[in-house]
């Protein structure tokens, strides 16, 4: 039998969760394993059962070949096909139609449009995600923004003291 990676079992639950906008936390209540066991996955420190595995592959409406996978492919409307997936559970619906975590609005939406291809400052990019009805702190935009720089390029503005501008990298 083959020994599974966890670590890359572990990367791509966190991309799955990530992509529906999920916190751990909620993630957890909805797939019902504790949110120290999500952490762990993630981090790939936690033993994967195939009990819990299981709870993933139902819930995502995947198989288990393709968590495996090193890069696993999301489709621009997963989000919207896991709502449609399991429409009747209200819990999963309300968390859906709340602001998304941070990390997904910036990858999800921020980055697959092309509000960043020329230099934007922190205010521009509060703006954009106000437009969805997602509002969220200027610092906290800046820190996720920080903690992305293989995505995001930062540089200091040209005229304004104290001021940043980010763009997606090329």
């Amino acid at each position: 039998m083959a020994k599974f990676d966890k670590k890359i079992i572990g990367r791509n639950v966190k991309l799955l969760r990530e992509s529906l906008g999920l916190s751990q936390v909620d993630f957890s209540h909805l797939v019902d394993v504790s949110p120290g066991t999500i952490t762990n996955l993630e981090y790939g420190r936690a033993p994967n059962s195939l009990n819990t595995l299981e709870k993933f592959l139902i819930f995502f409406g995947i198989e288990m070949e393709e968590l495996l996978y090193r890069e696993i492919s999301i489709p621009a409307d997963f989000r919207e096909s896991i709502i449609n997936k399991h429409k009747t559970n209200k819990e999963l619906i309300n968390l859906l139609h709340r602001r998304p975590t941070i990390v997904y609005a910036i990858k999800f939406k921020l980055l697959k449009s092309d509000f960043l291809d020329k230099p934007k400052e922190i205010g521009e990019v509060k703006a954009y995600f106000e437009e969805f009805g997602w509002s969220f702190l200027g610092t906290s935009i800046s820190n996720a923004l920080k903690r992305m720089p293989d995505l995001i390029e930062i540089r200091k503005h040209p005229t304004k003291l104290n001021t940043n501008e980010y763009f997606r990298k090329r």
